[in-house]
């Protein structure tokens, strides 16, 4: 179990009118103020909106109101002069700093509330089973991660949804304890259901079912205990003498780790395509831009180096953060001779003349997902992709990359980049994770002020769709999340059925997306796509016709997509570290299908 730290904002920065009101009411000559009727030839705004600009004045204590005669007059207080004389733009914005309890279970190393969950301690359970030796019944342990990246906590820390609070900052993750609480659950094998799991960690059944299958008569030897834990939890297990709730269910794409709007020119089918979305980043960055590596090796350490350079020469801070692939990262480079070399390499771009500063961390990190986070003259964006550092002319895969440039979705992102950096060993990512934690307050901030910003730049079109109403929703998903959505994207009956792959063979998936027969398997339209190709299953009064779809290169090694209809997951995952995944919905999900059919065709 862990305590978070973090800080809660609500309120906003004044308006401009609001600003310029209090300045009009300061600059009045003499010690009468300004009345109403001033006020309003000078701004020739509607009444209404004056009016709630002088009542949000004076519930600061920025402005009084004074009756002199029959008329009532505004003046500035004290306060509302310093304000003015400080520069300060006048700001009713609250902080408050909270502190919330998670837990991650040890199966996969997802994360929920422990409020969410009915725990029970060592304690709890000998006292109501009478049984000592109860740690026999655990499941077996399979992630050793003792620390949480405090930016993967982000959603599920607790905030007024009425009171539209915002989370400002992220502070500290402290372990409380490990191996203290379990979760009791109860397992059907006949019926192949659990019981007891929170919704948010249903994709841990088919894991508990093995296991328990495995382990029977291990479950199974002492019936009284198995009776006495039952009663349990039927009872409400406890936490410290006092009973915990419920989680709320909820489906996992409406509850996302972020969410931003796309549009079509902010999607990329394959890792050529989504480079050039990077590097048109790149090009545009102005001030700090952070880089995530997944997999790097000599080839993309090559082009690192000269895009840090690049980068130095322009002025622009960069913070390079990377993880092992390739054969290194298989044999877990014992001796450390990869990243030694990784780290040498990189370590010439500081050389470079320029005045940006270079940050890179010199052991592999956390990370499973490419990402290129930038801020430009029009605000901060981000892309996420496959192999955005691989060069131009390097071999083309299948593997979507999507840019998004709201807000609250890159403050969120940089808050899990700034966890990543604060799990690295020694000092090395402490200035990296101070700057985007600073980054990531300065965007929820404008976020909250700005609700609903909108993706690309107005005007931005994609030669892929004519539409004007060209927008859908992405969101992003961290870890394990993903799985579950696959499942929910993988299941019901869709038109259109996208599997890809770049870890299994065209023929392995094809036999289990045919493995149905036509009766039973809906759709019209099923896509495969393997480490040596593709191929389209086409439905036909009785039976699926294959036939091959070579327009599109094989998927990446390490990409896994999942599509139906309207809806699209996209997953980078790794052996090592978290994955940064995403799931696209709505008109670009379905235009995505029409530029894939188009490349078919024109085959």
């Amino acid at each position: 179990m862990y305590r978070v730290t973090y800080e809660v904002a609500h309120g906003r920065p004044y308006s401009k009118l609001e600003e310029l009101l209090l300045r009009a009411v300061n600059d009045a000559e003499g010690s009468t103020g300004r009345t109403f009727g001033e006020l309003r030839d000078t701004f020739l705004v509607h009444d209404r909106l004056l009016t709630e600009a002088l009542v949000t004045l004076i519930q600061e204590g920025w402005v009084a109101m004074v009756q002199q005669e029959n008329e009532v007059h505004y003046l500035v207080t004290k306060e509302g002069r310093l304000t003015i004389e400080h520069g300060r733009r006048p700001s009713k914005l609250r902080v408050q700093t909270r502190h919330a309890r998670i837990v991650r279970e040890n199966l996969t190393g997802q994360l929920a509330r422990s409020s969410d969950l009915r725990l029970v301690t060592g304690p709890n359970a000998v006292r109501a089973t009478g049984v000592r030796s109860w740690k026999k019944y655990t499941l077996t342990p399979r992630m050793q991660r003792t620390k949480i990246n405090g930016g993967e906590t982000e959603p599920l820390l607790p905030r007024s949804r009425t009171q539209q609070e915002w989370i400002r900052w992220i502070d500290s993750v402290a372990r409380l304890n490990q191996d203290l609480y379990y979760l009791p659950v109860q397992v059907d094998l006949a019926a192949a259901e659990v019981m007891g799991l929170p919704y948010q960690w249903r994709t841990l059944k088919s894991m508990i079912l093995d296991e328990v299958t495995a382990r029977q008569e291990d479950f199974a030897d002492d019936p009284v205990f198995q009776e006495k834990l039952s009663q349990l939890m039927l009872a409400g297990a406890t936490e410290n003498g006092r009973r915990t709730s419920r989680g709320t269910a909820g489906t996992l794409s409406a509850n996302p780790f972020a969410e931003a709007p796309v549009r079509c020119a902010d999607l990329a089918l394959t890792a050529r395509a989504g480079r050039s979305l990077a590097e048109s980043v790149l090009a545009d960055c102005t001030g700090n831009v952070m880089l995530v590596v997944a997999r790097m090796d000599e080839e993309k350490a090559g082009v690192a180096r000269e895009v840090l350079s690049g980068l130095r020469r322009r002025g622009v801070n960069a913070d390079l953060l990377w993880s092992l692939g390739g054969a290194a990262a298989d044999t877990d480079d014992a001796d450390g001779t990869a990243e030694k070399e990784i780290a040498r390499g990189l370590g010439a771009a500081r050389g470079a003349p320029g005045t940006g500063k270079v940050a890179f961390n010199r052991t592999s990190a956390p990370v499973a997902t490419d990402l290129v986070l930038a801020t430009t003259q029009r605000g901060p964006v981000a892309v996420i992709g496959a192999d955005l550092l691989r060069p131009s002319a390097a071999e083309d895969r299948f593997g979507p990359a999507v840019r998004f440039s709201a807000p609250a979705a890159l403050a969120t992102v940089a808050r899990l980049c700034a966890g990543w950096w604060e799990e690295l060993p020694g000092e090395d990512g402490s200035l990296p994770a101070h700057r985007w934690k600073h980054l990531a307050e300065r965007w929820s901030g404008e976020a909250a002020r700005a609700l609903g910003a909108g993706p690309a730049e107005p005007g931005e079109r994609s030669a892929h769709c004519s539409d004007k109403e060209c927008e859908g929703m992405l969101s992003l998903l961290i870890g394990p999340r993903s799985a579950a959505l696959r499942e929910e994207v993988g299941s019901g009956q869709a038109q259109r059925i996208l599997t890809a792959d770049g870890g299994l063979a065209l023929d392995e998936l094809v036999e289990q997306t045919a493995c149905a027969p036509p009766s039973e398997a809906g759709g019209q339209l099923r896509a495969t796509g393997g480490a040596d190709g593709w191929r389209v299953l086409e439905r036909t009064s009785d039976d699926w016709k294959p036939t091959e779809w070579p327009a599109l290169p094989a998927p990446a090694d390490h990409c896994r997509v999942a599509a139906a209809d309207d809806e699209w997951l996209v997953e980078y995952a790794g052996a090592h570290g978290s994955a940064l995944s995403f799931g696209f919905r709505g008109h670009v999900a379905a235009r995505a299908w029409d530029r894939m059919c188009a490349d078919r065709q024109s085959d």
